[in-house]
């Protein structure tokens, strides 16, 4: 069982994130890729276009999201460039868990057939999600959930090759960011077909630094006005029970339960470690 590389996209106006990055993997003893983002102040937009739609099940998608879903695109297609058997895919404003180089070392704590691993917990404190039962654990006896419902965040995540040829199969008809690419079934296509698990408690967390996204700095879409914007709010209304009834069959026969996920920098003790509701978080 290989090693899982790891892939940092990183735009290349941006050495400071990159140099802070790199101090921080060091400390983490993770060796990385440069992955070259795509930078949405010098591609052109009908570039980007022909990977990512403008508009989708959410709205209108601003142009930096649709950059920034370009860049994972890179990336997934680097990977698969290589022998490797799956990979780390890491934004260049993430921060992890101490444990990161043990669940670096090998692929033989993944369980057959999972083809996406969300490292991640995205926003501040704990999200409640809806997740399966265990389908293992990390090497620092972290738990692997199936994810029965969305939580979006890309910035770190395990993809297998299966994974980055599902995920690459649907480039050109995409047509919401890269979070919700993987993460959110209510909208993808593509994340039914992954059927993530996420680690838990959580191992990366994009809270550790002062908020300072590209992505902004370029604009959003333009917001709706009117029948349209109502039109919206119904669409994205829809999109978000689309699986209810599913959630509610899984709680019901107990494949599911409700979970309260953190991000935890040091792992727990083995008997404590997945338990989020007994988890210390930052």
């Amino acid at each position: 069982m290989a090693q899982i590389p790891a892939f940092v996209i990183n735009l290349v106006r941006r050495p400071d994130r990159l140099a802070r990055i790199s101090d921080h993997l060091a400390l983490r003893g993770v060796a990385f890729t440069v992955q070259p983002a795509c930078d949405a102040r010098a591609v052109p937009e009908a570039e980007i276009g022909r990977s990512v739609k403008a508009a989708g099940p959410l709205g209108a998608l601003g142009l930096g999201d649709r950059a920034c879903t370009l860049s994972h695109i890179w990336a997934w297609r680097r990977f698969l460039e290589t022998d490797a058997s799956h990979a780390l895919f890491l934004e260049d404003d993430v921060y992890l868990a101490e444990d990161t180089l043990q669940l670096l070392a090998d692929t033989g704590w993944i369980a057959p057939g999972s083809n996406a691993v969300k490292l991640e917990k995205y926003g501040d404190g704990a999200s409640r999600l809806l997740l399966g039962k265990a389908i293992g654990a990390t090497p620092s006896a972290r738990a692997i959930h199936p994810m029965l419902s969305r939580h979006v965040g890309g910035a770190a995540y395990i993809l297998s090759r299966r994974g980055a040829e599902i995920a690459l199969a649907a480039e050109g008809r995409i047509r919401v960011p890269i979070d919700h690419l993987l993460f959110n079934g209510n909208v993808s296509a593509v994340a039914r077909r992954l059927r993530p698990a996420i680690i838990v408690p959580a191992m990366a967390t994009q809270r550790a630094y002062p908020y300072e996204s590209d992505i902004s700095q370029l604009g959003k879409a333009a917001r709706p006005k009117g029948w349209r914007l109502v039109l919206r709010h119904l669409k994205r209304g829809y999109y978000e029970i689309r699986l209810a009834p599913r959630q509610i069959l899984a709680l019901v026969l107990g494949r599911g339960r409700l979970v309260d996920v953190i991000w935890q920098e040091v792992p727990d003790t083995p008997s404590h470690s997945g338990d989020a509701s007994r988890s210390k978080g930052q």
